[in-house]
């Protein structure tokens, strides 16, 4: 099992074995090198500790318990996890800060297995139950390594992913296994298992508002309490750099970084691409020139999306929407040939201070219902989408405004927030089989969904709902998995995310929304809190998404690559029985043939999604080992 994720921790494994006990580990030395070798066992050999991640707050922990009697042997986080389960039980899983997902087995007594997983689900945690053998991981695929799990697409999965862009609550793309949610514990004993949620994404404005008497003193507070949690999240006793996008997010998050190692040169990171259309070099040079950032760059062809696209699908396990993941797999394998291990992030800041187009679109859909024959308040979407060039076509931006009409008026929708959205993912249903349509009408996406979004969601507004959403769905599932964690730990790489530091999603969430959403201005609070540092062109840039090539990463001179050709062929669509063949064919068709500069964002998201779930069913069903990664396998296993 540990031989299939050994590039998450190549520098040793370790190991527990007691009776029809199993506790393994791969783990990245990145705090207390030699002392924090894993597992962390009990003195009487019953309880058993193991984790990937960071515990931020170890320190404070370890003296905690060393003040009640404690001695340690080590000033690992790992062995204050032992000790801190030996005295508060399950209760420990609260007082961790950090990025984490922990098994402890406890022999003691009526034994029992703890899994659990930190606020936000950054670090991924898997499991597996049948009527033999429990089994857990932070990769399915080394569930798949022992013979009892047998890997069968669930189709559940490849619906929500569809309608939501990722999967949802415990659901994975595999049938019977499962995923631990973010910010919860489970507890496995005779009796069965009990799922706990220990924390919820806080509501904005909800409790215990802060109240300050100008737009200056909010801005001296954020900056505060940012530099708080980039403080935290440094912990490392290895080099920390930090990853550049060319937006503001990343910029503030480096130029604090660079501020508290005071004048040591930050080590900075970006991807560049030969398209224009995606390429951000210009302004991310303007950010390292200015601080004088040690500053790399791995430059993306759209051939090079196609050709590692396999790998990145091997690696995320899971249907893909874009292929956004496969640069981020190309830049950590960058920082891991720089020897580095640790990198900040600026992930998270559109989530928690209303960054996203989504929270002004729902001001501007408001807006505009309150009197939809305006000739004129839709045009505010252009201010929106201002740098997308199709919204300067008048044709393309007239069938736009038509799009967008049924979705002006809430007639009690809980979930109008995020109708528009849905109804794109809805339109890319077409593309399923019959049999997949007939499953479909018994599997009702949203109301899979709703089980897993925060207890206050129905007294929330709008705007606090697709906050909601998106952290219960993208955030978690999607960018801190299939972009974040699963491409970094690729190659050994582990990402920080300052912007999700629980206690700066709380302090957020306390923020007056006009702090963060100002009119149709996103993360007004952000951009001027720092505003006397960064260059005035990167304060005032506009949001550019993330975004890389989809179709144009597979088709080149209207040819894709073999596997390609062989995984959306009619036979193959018919036999993996999913996806219809005459629409896969019409696609593929388009594809070749049409200026791909005029193929639509539905064709090209139905594509990346019908290509990654059959790269599922070639790599983990039919088990083909020739687009898997190499894995290293470290020389011993050192048992406990």
């Amino acid at each position: 099992m540990l031989s299939t994720i050994g590039h998450r921790g190549p520098d040793r494994f370790g190991g527990f074995v007691n009776g029809p006990i199993a506790l393994g580990s791969a783990r990245l030395s990145i705090v207390d090198l030699e002392g924090g070798a894993q597992p962390a066992v009990s003195i009487d050999r019953r309880v058993c500790v193991v984790f990937n991640g960071e515990i931020f707050n170890y320190v404070e922990l370890r003296k905690e318990l060393q003040r009640s009697g404690v001695a340690f042997q080590t000033r690992s986080e790992v062995e204050t996890l032992l000790h801190l389960y030996l005295k508060y039980g399950e209760g420990m899983v609260a007082k961790l800060d950090g990025q984490f997902a922990i098994a402890v087995w406890d022999g003691r007594g009526d034994e029992k297995l703890l899994l659990a997983r930190d606020r936000m689900g950054i670090r991924p945690l898997f499991w597996h139950r049948d009527g033999k053998q429990l089994s857990f991981a932070s990769e399915i695929k080394a569930l798949f390594a022992l013979r009892d799990v047998t890997a069968r697409l669930d189709r559940r999965s490849i619906i929500q992913t569809f309608r939501f862009w990722t999967n949802i609550g415990e659901t994975t793309a595999f049938e019977n296994v499962s995923q631990l949610p973010a910010g919860h514990f489970l507890v496995i004993d005779k009796n069965g298992e009990h799922l706990v949620r220990y924390w919820d994404w806080p509501y904005q404005e909800v409790e215990n508002p802060i109240l300050l008497e100008s737009d200056d003193a909010y801005f001296e507070l954020f900056r505060e309490k940012l530099n708080d949690a980039i403080a935290r999240q440094r912990m490392a006793d290895v080099p920390v750099g930090s990853y550049l996008s060319g937006g503001i997010d990343s910029a503030v998050i480096a130029a604090l970084l660079h501020e508290q190692k005071q004048g040591e040169n930050l080590t900075t990171f970006s991807i560049t691409f030969d398209d224009p259309e995606y390429d951000e070099r210009a302004a991310q040079t303007v950010v390292a020139n200015h601080f004088g950032f040690k500053h790399s760059t791995v430059n993306v062809r759209s051939a090079d999306i196609g050709a590692a696209f396999p790998q990145v699908v091997w690696h995320a396990e899971t249907p893909l929407f874009r292929t956004a993941p496969v640069p981020l797999f190309l830049l950590s394998r960058k920082v891991h040939d720089c020897g580095m291990k640790v990198v900040m992030t600026g992930e998270g800041a559109d989530e928690v201070l209303l960054g996203y187009d989504l929270f002004r679109e729902i001001r501007i859909r408001h807006f505009w219902g309150r009197n939809p024959d305006s000739a004129w308040r839709g045009q505010l979407f252009k201010r929106l989408y201002a740098y997308l060039p199709q919204y300067r076509n008048p044709r393309y931006f007239n069938m736009l405004l038509d799009f967008y009409r049924p979705f002006l008026a809430n007639t009690g929708d809980p979930h109008f927030s995020m109708a528009v959205r849905w109804a794109n993912g809805e339109a890319l249903e077409g593309y399923f089989s019959e049999n997949m349509r007939e499953f479909s009408t018994g599997n009702n996406p949203v109301a899979q969904l709703e089980p897993w979004l925060s207890e206050a969601y129905g007294q929330a507004d709008d705007i606090a709902r697709a906050q909601n959403v998106e952290a219960s769905t993208l955030l978690g599932n999607y960018l801190l998995s299939s972009q974040g964690d699963r491409m970094s730990m690729a190659h050994a790489v582990e990402g920080r995310y300052p912007y999700l530091d629980h206690h700066f999603v709380e302090f957020a969430a306390r923020l007056p929304r006009s702090v963060k959403l100002r009119g149709l201005r996103d993360k007004f609070v952000l951009r001027n809190a720092l505003a006397d540092q960064l260059p005035k062109e990167i304060k005032m840039r506009p949001k550019v998404a993330y975004q890389a090539p989809d179709l144009k990463g597979f088709f080149e001179n209207g040819k894709a690559p073999d596997y390609v050709e062989e995984l959306l062929s009619p036979n193959r669509v018919r036999d993996v029985g999913l996806f219809d063949p005459d629409r896969v064919s019409m696609l593929m068709k388009k594809a070749r043939t049409f200026d791909l500069a005029r193929v639509g964002t539905r064709d090209n998201m139905a594509f990346v999604l019908m290509l990654s779930t059959h790269l599922l069913d070639e790599l983990f069903v039919r088990q083909s080992s020739s687009m898997s990664a190499k894995v290293p396998i470290p020389a011993t296993m050192n048992l406990v």
